[in-house]
């Protein structure tokens, strides 16, 4: 029987523990080959998908499953925002933190930013200082994270908690277009 985007995104949802900050291989290889089997109408769930929507879906799902190159290559070739982003999200999760800057440059004020301040400032004083979305500021806490080793933090697990809230309104913004 093939897997539905609804089982995808619920088996992604209830993974634990938390996708990590910078993984070096994919969580689940059937998780990866259910994803790239789903058509654009399965993504979407509707009749006459963007080729856009399906790709950024695709391109969000195997992030979220850590399947950064699998993600790196659909993204790489989204010349909208969006894909911007998600090409942002990848290299910041690869370790490539100043590239993800670039990406995030090129991304602009998106649609889910007011929201994912909102959200992430409930599990963060931090992110609450800061007044509004800053990925540059998100990217450096990463790299903090990451480069003095502290991924099994309490800080690192609040940074994993955004992560996954991200990529979640990226993704529900990404069916739609």
């Amino acid at each position: 029987m093939m897997t539905t985007i609804t089982e995808v995104i619920q088996q992604l949802n209830n993974r634990k523990p938390l996708p990590p900050l910078c993984p070096d291989k994919a969580w689940d290889v059937k998780i990866t080959d259910d994803i790239m089997k789903l058509t654009n109408q399965e993504i979407t769930e509707r009749e006459n998908p963007s080729l856009l929507a399906g790709d950024a879906v695709k391109s969000g799902l195997l992030l979220w499953n850590d399947e950064l190159d699998l993600s790196h290559t659909i993204s790489q070739n989204m010349s909208e925002d969006l894909g911007s982003y998600w090409h942002g999200i990848m290299h910041r999760r690869e370790g490539d933190f100043s590239n993800a800057k670039y990406w995030f440059r090129t991304t602009g004020n998106h649609a889910i930013l007011p929201v994912l301040y909102e959200k992430a400032s409930e599990l963060s004083k931090e992110v609450k200082s800061w007044g509004a979305w800053d990925p540059y500021r998100f990217i450096d806490a990463v790299e903090h994270v990451v480069s003095n080793e502290l991924e099994s933090s309490p800080e690192a697990e609040v940074l994993r908690q955004i992560q996954v809230l991200e990529i979640s309104l990226l993704l529900e913004f990404s069916r739609g277009v």
